[in-house]
């Protein structure tokens, strides 16, 4: 037994050297530099300050930032999930292994493309001469480009478009897991098919909903590419904000708080759904 662990321990080493060096150490570098101290023209003093944590907690322009940042990663990932859920039902429910098959590989096909790439699509189609602004023109249903670019509708829109697929696969993963007999026992037993969904199927993709959403709030709270091609860098979001002290501004330590906060917002909400998804999983599965 004591070989066995050991052995597994082994295999274990460099995904753990992996992760300290290209994770734990720069989460770790970022926390120090975000403590330095600096003098009015960026440059490093001796010592460390709470100065800049004070200062994004309590000035507006951060906060607001913090709060439209929380806000569009919630409303992103509500729509991935409405939108996810028919989606992996339709893939559980395929007639065929290879409607399946077909339908798994439509879904992945656009994590093989560039999120980049992606995102200038819908430039095309959104800008005052795309394709839906021609469209809508010769069908006479308007009279001048509409302005559907550089605002936060269409950076919720592409939001959704490129987080989609980290929704569908979890809910899908559930679904394929819950045996077909149970619905058939609980239509057998008077349930309908509305009341057999509800009764069935809904709580036991809870955890697989709870897990798209997880991934799909962290990694909208923490893009930055999108709204910046989309939104035209102009939108009150945090990784904006970071992306352009870092890069432009040049402040690093002020970059590396901001990066802290960020990343602390995002455990926030993480922890408790994690909590939640276990006493729920325990309450279903005993």
């Amino acid at each position: 037994m004591k070989s066995k662990r050991a052995f597994n321990w082994v295999l274990l080493t460099p995904v753990l050297i992996f992760l300290l060096l290209f994770l734990i150490l720069p989460i770790v570098l970022l926390l120090v530099i975000s403590f330095q101290n600096q003098n009015t023209y960026l440059q490093l003093e001796p010592g460390y300050t709470l100065s800049r944590y004070v200062g994004i907690l309590t000035q507006w322009k951060y906060l607001k930032d913090i709060l439209v940042t929380v806000g569009v990663a919630l409303l992103t990932t509500a729509i991935a999930l409405v939108l996810a859920y028919p989606a992996a039902y339709l893939l559980t429910c395929a007639p065929s292994k290879s409607v399946r098959s077909l339908l798994y590989v439509l879904l992945v096909s656009p994590l093989l493309t560039s999120v980049v790439v992606r995102t200038f699509a819908w430039i095309v189609l959104l800008s005052q001469n795309g394709i839906l602004n021609q469209i809508l023109e010769k069908l006479g249903l308007i009279q001048h480009p509409l302005s559907m670019l550089w605002n936060m509708n269409a950076v919720i829109l592409a939001y959704v478009q490129v987080m989609l697929p980290f929704a569908v696969m979890p809910i899908a993963t559930c679904m394929g897991e819950i045996s077909p007999s149970l619905q058939r026992v609980s239509m057998s037993l008077g349930a309908g098919r509305i009341r057999s969904f509800f009764k069935i199927t809904l709580p036991l993709t809870i955890p697989g909903m709870a897990s798209g959403g997880i991934i799909v709030f962290a990694l909208t709270a923490g893009s930055y590419i999108t709204p910046l091609l989309v939104g035209g860098g102009m939108q009150p979001l945090l990784p904006l904000m970071i992306y352009q002290q870092a890069m432009q501004v040049s402040d690093i330590r002020l970059a590396s708080a901001l990066s802290i906060v960020l990343l602390v917002i995002v455990f926030i909400f993480i922890l408790p759904v994690e909590a939640l998804l276990k006493r729920w999983e325990v309450k279903v599965y005993g």
